[in-house]
C-alpha cells in the first residue's frame, strides 16, 4: 500500500474514532482535526515522504488538577483508538501539550502543565500506546484556546492537546 493511501486511512480512521467518541458536555473540541503536512527526508531511499499531524481530542482539566475526570478518560481511550489504528499502518510520534489558565505564576503554570501532559501520556501508556513514542511539553499558559477573563473561557484553556504525527 503506498504512503499517500496510508496517510488518507489514518486521517479518515482517526476523524472516525474522534467523532465517534465524543460525549462531552462541553463542545470545545468542535474541530478536534486539524491536518498539516510537512516533508521529512527519509534517510534510506533519500526521497520526500509526507508526514501528517494530526490533533486528537483535547483533555480539560479542573481548575489547579492534573487528573482526569471521568469524561476526560473516554476522550483519552478514543485518542488511543486512533493512535493505535494509525500505528498499525505507519510509524508514528505522539507529542502531548499541557496548557494553563492565565491565573498563578509562569513557573507554577509551567509545572502544572507538564504534570497535565504527564497524566496523558501516563494513561496512553496503559492504554498500550509505547512510552517511546510519546513526547510531552507544557506551554503554561502560553497558548491560550480563548483570551477572555471568564469561567468558560478559562476552563477551556486548561487542557492537554495531542497530537499525533504519521510518517
Amino acid at each position: 500500500m503506498n504512503n499517500t493511501l496510508k496517510v488518507v486511512l489514518v486521517f479518515a480512521l482517526a476523524a472516525g474514532l474522534t467523532a465517534c467518541s465524543k460525549n462531552v458536555k462541553d463542545d470545545a473540541n468542535a474541530d478536534l482535526v486539524n491536518g498539516t503536512t510537512t516533508f521529512s527526508e527519509d534517510t534510506t531511499t533519500a526521497q520526500r515522504v509526507p508526514s501528517q499531524e494530526v490533533a486528537l481530542g483535547a483533555v480539560h482539566f479542573d481548575l489547579d488538577k492534573y487528573t482526569l475526570s471521568s469524561d476526560a478518560r473516554k476522550i483519552v481511550e478514543a485518542n488511543a483508538k486512533a493512535i493505535k489504528a494509525a500505528g498499525n499502518l505507519a510509524s508514528y510520534q505522539i507529542t502531548v501539550e499541557g496548557n494553563c489558565d492565565d491565573r498563578g505564576t509562569t513557573s507554577y503554570n509551567i509545572a502544572l502543565g507538564q504534570k497535565r501532559a504527564d497524566e496523558v501520556k501516563a494513561n496512553y501508556v496503559r492504554l498500550g500506546i509505547p512510552a517511546a513514542n510519546i513526547n510531552t511539553v507544557s506551554y503554561g499558559e502560553e497558548k491560550p484556546v480563548c483570551t477572555e477573563s471568564t469561567q468558560a473561557c478559562w476552563a477551556k484553556n486548561r487542557r492537554a492537546d495531542t497530537y499525533l504525527g504519521v510518517k
